[in-house]
């Protein structure tokens, strides 16, 4: 098997369990999302210099006034690497760049769109078009992060090339 087409499995198993681990929150009620992101909020208060010596009741009112940033913030970053992934994926095909970002793109997509549809079963969830909106943010960013990550390797190989000739 050629280096390309490992790639692409590579990918492809990435993108997949990228959509297993999205799945898994979403298929979380809202009691139970709502409270993984309080954790890690609390977790983050009780280390943070700033916050470690607060009050109970300061913290309780940090967590509640972050908790929406935070969960929106996961929406982003999950699906960021969905993009990464899904890009990844859809670089080892031989298309035309635009071609490439709008197939990545369209992946996470419409993948945000059967999860938020997919929360709809979820007690205590609600599908939000912001959310597809954000989670679509993501995807973009992970897809620009990953093509431009490619395009300084390739600068990089062509000036280490360069060298190597001269």
């Amino acid at each position: 098997m050629d280096k390309l087409k490992v790639l692409r499995v590579i990918f492809f198993i990435l993108m997949i369990l990228t959509c297993i681990v999205i799945f898994c929150f979403s298929n979380q009620d809202g009691e139970e999302s709502k409270g993984v992101s309080g954790r890690v909020i609390r977790k983050v208060i009780d280390i943070f210099p700033g916050t470690k010596n607060k009050t109970e009741e300061e913290k309780i009112q940090i967590t509640e006034k972050l908790q929406l940033l935070v969960r929106k913030l996961a929406h982003f970053t999950i699906y960021t690497i969905l993009g990464i992934t899904s890009s990844g994926f859809i670089n080892t095909f031989s298309l035309k760049i635009n071609r490439k970002i709008g197939f990545a793109f369209l992946i996470g997509f419409f993948y945000a769109i059967s999860d938020e549809i997919h929360q709809l079963f979820s007690s205590g969830r609600s599908a939000r078009v912001l959310d597809v909106c954000i989670d679509s943010l993501g995807v973009m960013f992970g897809i620009l992060l990953t093509f431009l990550v490619i395009s300084l390797c390739r600068k990089i190989r062509k000036k280490s090339l360069e060298k190597v000739n001269v």
